[in-house]
């Protein structure tokens, strides 16, 4: 249940930004917060990352259709798996995930506005979701790297218990609830 609060409250969160942005600040305009560095803008982002697919006329719909179906994948493994902190990080992802879809379905588009200049490098405007998105993966990484029970065992079981080395689901289960806190 907590998951699903973090879920929506992520998701809501953008989604208030994003209102606020395209309600206050009229689209390909940009107000500036530290100048030549920071501004606040109003795009529209009709593909991926870096617009990747936004030339395509399908674009869309491919990119809502995938961020549905993974989403539902993400709520899913956090629904079934023990590990607080896979949980946690897929929540985030979710909550990211589900903030940029609403837009591909409602709009046809992803607002973004945030807005980065370094010299004369404009770095790609991007959103709350976004940011979103790729901290949790990048901490989903970290995490999969670091603790090898979650890649053995995602949902906390133990499928083969001929080695005595094995732990029994239950003393799995047992242990991803004693070693972890939330």
């Amino acid at each position: 249940m907590v998951w699903a609060i973090i879920i929506i409250l992520l998701a809501a969160a953008d989604q208030i930004i994003k209102y606020f942005v395209v309600n206050n600040i009229a689209y390909g305009e940009s107000v500036s917060v530290v100048p030549s560095f920071f501004y606040l803008a109003s795009r529209r982002n009709t593909g991926a990352a870096w617009s990747f697919l936004a030339d395509q006329d399908w674009g869309i719909y491919f990119l809502a259709g995938v961020s549905a179906l993974v989403t539902a994948i993400l709520i899913y493994i956090i629904y079934k798996t023990p590990y607080k902190k896979l949980k946690i990080v897929l929540s985030v992802l979710a909550g990211g995930s589900i903030g940029n879809l609403i837009d591909r379905v409602y709009q046809g588009f992803v607002v973004d506005y945030l807005d980065f200049h370094f010299g004369s490098y404009n770095f790609p405007t991007f959103n709350l979701a976004d940011i979103l998105i790729v901290c949790s993966t990048i901490v989903l990484c970290l995490i999969i790297f670091t603790d090898h029970r979650i890649i053995e065992h995602p949902f906390g079981l133990n499928t083969d218990t001929t080695s005595s080395d094995d732990k029994q689901v239950g003393e799995i289960d047992e242990e991803v609830n004693n070693n972890e806190s939330v």
